[in-house]
């Protein structure tokens, strides 16, 4: 249980939750999503809107996940926190930026929604201007983000992890084909549903890690202990 009065279960606790719930989330949504994506934007856009209640739905759950996992990142950071910067807590950086990145998907989904949840729009007209601003150099900044963010990040994790013990060996490596997947999936509604199924046994297993965890295991440091520093040596008189 979440206890408001107490810092350090409160983080842990949350941490652990998140690790589960945003996957699990990001999974549902994946299924309930259509498959639109398509380089005729005007087909697109008619799938869409042959399909508009369960694309808000699956954008809204998108959307959903993302907040979480922000949650689950701050929370990563905090893990692996040492006595100085730790891979861990690079994968969490890492990760928090790529995570915020998605909202702007979000944004775009909500776009292609209204385009044809309005009535009185040209869809040809729509579907041309969408065309023509697909994979824009305007573009690329959230590109770079999310590939550093969400893949680079989930592959740093999973060498972290591999590392710290922390959880099986196999569930280490299927964050590694999780983050190749992300980048390789693109928009494909089955690749993308594999991905998130790999990600959610692995983030299972970490966040039972973390709930499993005493409140002082939580706030202890991971890093190496520091070595004591010899007194130091006097000539005698």
């Amino acid at each position: 249980m979440l206890r408001f009065s107490d810092a350090r279960n409160f983080g842990r606790t949350l941490t652990g939750l998140a690790l589960i719930a945003g996957p699990l989330v990001m999974l549902v949504g994946g299924i309930i999503s259509p498959n639109t994506d398509n380089d005729n934007k005007l087909k697109e856009l008619n799938s869409v809107a042959a399909h508009k209640s369960a694309y808000i739905i699956g954008s809204l759950l998108f959307l959903v996940s993302t907040i979480i996992l922000l949650a689950a990142s701050v929370g990563i950071i905090h893990l692996f926190r040492g006595r100085r910067v730790t891979l861990g807590q690079i994968a969490g950086s890492l990760l928090l930026v790529g995570t915020a990145t998605t909202f702007a998907f979000y944004a775009f989904s909500v776009t292609e929604y209204e385009m044809v949840n309005q009535t009185g729009l040209n869809r040809v007209e729509l579907a041309n201007y969408l065309h023509k601003a697909n994979m824009t150099a305007s573009g690329a900044p959230l590109f770079i983000l999310f590939l550093l963010g969400i893949v680079v990040g989930l592959i740093v994790l999973a060498v972290a992890l591999w590392r710290s013990g922390l959880v099986p060996k196999w569930a280490a490596a299927i964050i590694v084909v999780g983050g190749v997947l992300a980048f390789a999936g693109g928009q494909n509604k089955a690749t993308n549903i594999i991905d998130s199924a790999l990600i959610l046994i692995a983030f299972v297993m970490l966040g039972r890690a973390v709930l499993s965890m005493s409140d002082e295991e939580w706030d202890a440091p991971r890093g190496r202990p520091e070595e004591p520093v010899a007194p130091p040596v006097t000539a005698p008189a």
